[in-house]
């Protein structure tokens, strides 16, 4: 069987992987374990790549249609994976039933509210001494109003594959605060420059997103042709330890 290949947005998931493959070599976590990845549905689901290296491999999503994508995708590489519809705010399993429970990009459409219930369940369903990653939107990220209308401090509603959909942005201190229960091992803030669409930006349209009282109207024109310098995602990735 050929390795599977995540999309190329999963770097940081390799490097969770591949601490976890490290603590295996080294006796520090127990040689079959068991993972649950909330948020598991898609064509291209990252459980795989655990499975294939001997994991137990749970998955759970809201989303039926996304579930069967990835039962198909499964299927069709000969893995073994425990696919269930569920939310992650209410994990359907024991406490401490897994050694290692990750998201990525999932927990990032959930209210702040629903976030702390969602990393509350991670935390009560890893055993002592087991891992956790997930991610959060950072606040870094420039312009904000690219996820759409803020209507919570924080919440942006905006258009995307034709419907409304919820992003959530923290600052650092309000993800390392969701983080208290846990030791925090790492934490990568990831950020990517939007350039392409930095380019397609109308001067008129830079105009429009000039900083609340930090630059004159002259001034901010002035950085225009440096716009591919501004537009930016940032993505903090937390590595835990319960």
């Amino acid at each position: 069987m050929s390795n599977i290949i995540l999309q190329e947005n999963a770097a940081p998931l390799y490097d969770f992987l591949s601490l976890l493959e490290s603590k295996r070599a080294k006796g520090e976590l127990v040689e079959e374990p068991g993972i649950l990845d909330c948020g598991a549905g898609g064509s291209v689901p990252p459980l795989a790549a655990f499975s294939q290296l001997g994991y137990g491999s749970y998955g759970i999503d809201i989303s039926r249609e996304r579930l069967d994508l990835a039962r198909k995708y499964c299927a069709e590489k000969g893995i073994e994976v425990d696919l269930r519809q569920a939310d992650m705010r209410q994990i359907p399993f024991e406490d401490g039933f897994f050694d290692c429970v990750y998201e990525f990009y999932s927990i990032c459409h959930l209210s702040h509210q629903d976030t702390a219930k969602a990393i509350s369940e991670m935390h009560r369903v890893t055993k002592e001494g087991g891992y956790c990653f997930l991610g959060l939107i950072s606040r870094d990220t420039w312009p904000a109003s690219i996820f759409g209308e803020e209507r919570e401090p924080g919440e942006f509603w905006g258009q995307e594959a034709g419907k409304e959909q919820l992003h959530s942005m923290f600052s650092d201190r309000e993800g390392d605060l969701l983080m208290a229960d846990w030791e925090i091992l790492s934490k990568v803030k990831r950020v990517m420059y939007l350039r392409k669409t930095a380019r397609e930006m109308s001067e008129d349209e830079w105009m429009e997103l000039i900083p609340a009282g930090e630059y004159s109207r002259e001034d901010w024109r002035k950085e225009y042709p440096q716009r591919e310098n501004w537009r930016t995602y940032a993505h903090t990735f937390y590595t835990l330890r319960k």
